[in-house]
């Protein structure tokens, strides 16, 4: 990762993660607000314009993000460049992966 462009990827990496967590925290919303499954998936689901509001093209859209954000914050672990938070920002990535690709299952 070049030096001029560390910052840029790195607050790419930081929306990328933040994209993630509101989809999850909308979730759990959803999950305590109605307790009828199929329900539930309508109200998420109503959030998305109607040519992306699909459960399955949306989790495969919340892995790819979380795992390019895992991508970043490694790389920019690597590179030594704000070391410590990358590493953490990188697990909570990878744990956000991990979930969306085991919601797949």
């Amino acid at each position: 990762m070049k030096y001029k462009y560390k910052t840029s990827i790195y607050i790419l990496g930081v929306l990328l993660l933040v994209i993630s967590i509101l989809d999850k925290i909308y979730w759990i919303y959803m999950c305590t607000k109605y307790t009828d499954f199929e329900e539930t998936k309508a109200a998420y689901l109503s959030l998305f314009p109607e040519f992306i509001a699909n459960a399955f093209f949306l989790t495969i859209i919340d892995i790819i993000v979380s795992g390019i954000a895992a991508i970043i914050f490694y790389e920019s672990k690597k590179t030594g460049y704000l070391k410590r938070p990358s590493k953490v920002l990188m697990i909570v990535s990878l744990i956000l992966c991990g979930w969306s690709i085991f919601s797949l299952m």
